[in-house]
């Protein structure tokens, strides 16, 4: 029995995968038309399977998508007929970025095809064992031994082979495999990473991006960790460790999904836009503003909890947000509160018990790095706690409470409106935890009728664009920029330095104003423009002296806030609270970011060597 194995294994932070078995007959333009759309997951390759019956068709090429697009339709005729298929964008791990490298990979007879996110741990030692068969190999990647490993356990039984293969993977993964000469039928399998699958009048859809199906799909469901789905025409069946398991199709209703660009140039500057809406939005479904109270679920059943220590865990933006949470933890609630870099904590010792809460923050909702410290204080009982923004995530359906941020769908890479939503979030949890223990209510009530200004505000800085963008556009003449700030505005200088990074590609560093004499100052030079996040709140004298510091040794300053008096730029704010000033600060040097990129003719939206979700470790 002749075998076709296309396996979506584990969403490598820059690959998604795409799959389609139906009654449609253009497969390839289904998938051509979702890689196209999702492509800003970022990606160096891509390639895509088509079949009808047992013929079938891979095509592969280097670069964008458009490359692929030109070559499928050099290959493949608007009459051919395929009913199903898989696509793949990949970003290069193991191998180089060459079209023997791209995925889908083949056995031996190419009667067997792989389509491969994540890392095989153990390929190394699998693929000298294989070659010692005799086996050969004709790419660098990890993948191809997978592909090779199912055809050496071949027995003539689809099902039977996978679960015969899958003991010996050392990783985290997820498979989607379909029979060459069985087209009706596929098997998805998950392990360490996210994958759903669902069906329309029309046909099945796969994928690893919840997103891409909310455009298509009526019903849906997730696979947990260790289970394998086996579909076959519109039947399916769950199967975990050699065993049946029932689940029902859930009815999908994240429409919201569907996003557009309008007349934006970049999804960035679209979604900086969205902020004050998606802000009303939590107000919304977080804040009674009649008698200034705050209703979720997660707070009605915590209501009995009485934490000591709060841990937040997270990785990029999502560790800045959860930094900036820290402060508001600590100042607003005054309980003892520590932030840790997932990655790095996998390597620490958990001192998980019952006073202490564990709070996961993910915009991209299925971070590696975050799931494995998850998994580890879940297996010690610990008190977990989630914040990321899209529904029946791995994150969300694996702690014992949380908050959906509302963001909608974000496109562009650099987090924008997530971030925003994130540390409103973590506001609303402050502000929670400070009416458990029973501290002033004047000053909560205080805290909240600010909160409800933020949107109008932020509409006020909107009518600073043009000048924001001058301003963007004089520090895109720069290789090097430091961000500098005090008390709240340092998690903001971290994250807005870590964008200009990201979008523009410009050197930049950041630093608390008080430590820029600590070491820092050895690099600046009149080559070297500061952005100085200067609100007026309870640290302003102690800033306005370092910014003289700064200002004495001629220096470029672009103040943020402040009064601009001994600045080369200078950009004012209007006025809200201490705990508050973040949400102002962070729209400017997102524009200053965006303004800058923008200047230089980067590809905002998808900026080099980056992707929207890190799912590998």
């Amino acid at each position: 029995m002749r075998v076709l194995i296309s396996l979506y294994l584990f969403q490598k932070n820059m690959c998604w995968i795409y799959g389609y078995m139906g009654d449609a007959t253009n497969t390839h333009q289904i998938l051509l038309r979702w890689l196209n759309r999702l492509e800003y997951r970022g990606y160096d390759s891509a390639g895509i399977l088509v079949g009808y019956g047992s013929e079938q068709k891979i095509v592969k090429s280097v670069g964008k998508v458009s490359a692929l697009t030109n070559k499928v339709s050099s290959l493949i005729a608007e009459s051919d007929v395929y009913t199903y298929g898989i696509a793949h964008t990949r970003w290069a791990t193991h191998g180089g970025v060459t079209e023997e490298n791209t995925h889908p990979h083949t056995s031996t007879e190419s009667d067997i095809a792989v389509v491969h996110n994540g890392i095989i741990e153990n390929y190394a030692k699998l693929k000298k064992w294989l070659i010692e068969k005799w086996y050969t190999f004709y790419s660098e990647t990890d993948s191809e031994v997978i592909a090779k490993l199912l055809e050496d356990n071949r027995d003539g039984e689809l099902l039977s082979t996978v679960e015969k293969t899958l003991p010996m993977l050392s990783g985290a993964y997820a498979l989607l495999i379909t029979h060459k000469e069985s087209p009706r039928s596929m098997v998805w399998v998950r392990l360490g990473s996210p994958l759903l699958f669902g069906r329309n009048k029309d046909g099945i859809y796969f994928s690893s991006d919840a997103q891409a199906l909310a455009w298509v799909v009526d019903e849906i469901l997730h696979l947990e960790d260790g289970e394998l789905a086996h579909i076959h025409e519109w039947n399916y069946s769950i199967r975990a460790q050699g065993k049946n398991i029932f689940r029902n199709l859930e009815v999908f209703d994240e429409k919201d999904l569907l996003v557009s660009k309008w007349d934006y140039d970049h999804f960035m500057i679209k979604e900086v836009d969205e902020q004050p809406a998606v802000f009303k939005r939590i107000l919304k479904w977080r804040v009674n503003i009649e008698d200034m109270t705050l209703h979720a679920d997660a707070f009605h059943g915590m209501q009995n909890e009485n934490y000591k220590k709060i841990v937040f865990v997270a990785c990029g933006t999502s560790y800045y947000a959860a930094f900036l949470g820290s402060y508001r933890i600590k100042q607003i609630a005054w309980i003892h509160c520590d932030v840790e870099i997932a990655s790095e904590m996998q390597y620490l010792p958990l001192d998980v018990n019952d006073e202490t809460l564990y709070i996961f923050v993910s915009q991209s909702w299925e971070t590696a790095d975050t799931l494995e410290v998850l998994k580890s204080v879940r297996d010690k009982w610990g008190n977990t706690f989630w914040i990321v923004n899209v529904v029946g995530s791995s994150i969300s359906r694996m702690t014992d409470f949380g908050l959906f941020t509302r963001a909608g769908a974000e496109i562009g890479v650099a987090s924008t409106k997530a971030f925003v939503a994130q540390t409103a979030c973590i506001f609303l949890l402050s502000l929670f935890l400070w009416s458990r223990r029973n501290l002033t209510k004047w000053r909560h009530d205080q805290l909240l009728q600010w909160f409800l200004e933020i949107p109008d505000l932020m509409e006020e800085i909107f009518e600073q664009k043009k000048h924001i963008q001058s301003i963007g556009e004089e520090l895109s003449k720069y290789t090097d920029i430091f961000y500098l700030g005090r008390w709240y505005q340092v998690p903001i200088a971290f994250e807005w330095s870590l964008k200009m990074k990201e979008i523009s590609y410009i050197h930049s560093e950041a630093y608390p104003a008080g430590e820029l004499k600590h070491g820092p100052l050895a690099l600046i030079d009149e080559n070297v423009p500061i952005i100085f996040l200067h609100p007026k709140d309870m640290v302003f004298h102690h800033n306005t002296s370092s910014l003289q510091e700064v200002k004495a040794r001629k220096w470029l300053i672009c103040e943020v806030w402040g009064d601009g008096e001994d600045a080369d730029w200078h950009i004012p704010l209007p006025d809200t609270l201490d705990e508050l000033s973040p949400f102002l600060t962070v729209v400017v040097t997102q524009l200053l970011a965006y303004y800058c990129a923008k200047r230089l003719g980067r590809d905002i939206d998808k900026p080099r060597n980056l992707a929207k979700s890190v799912t590998v470790k």
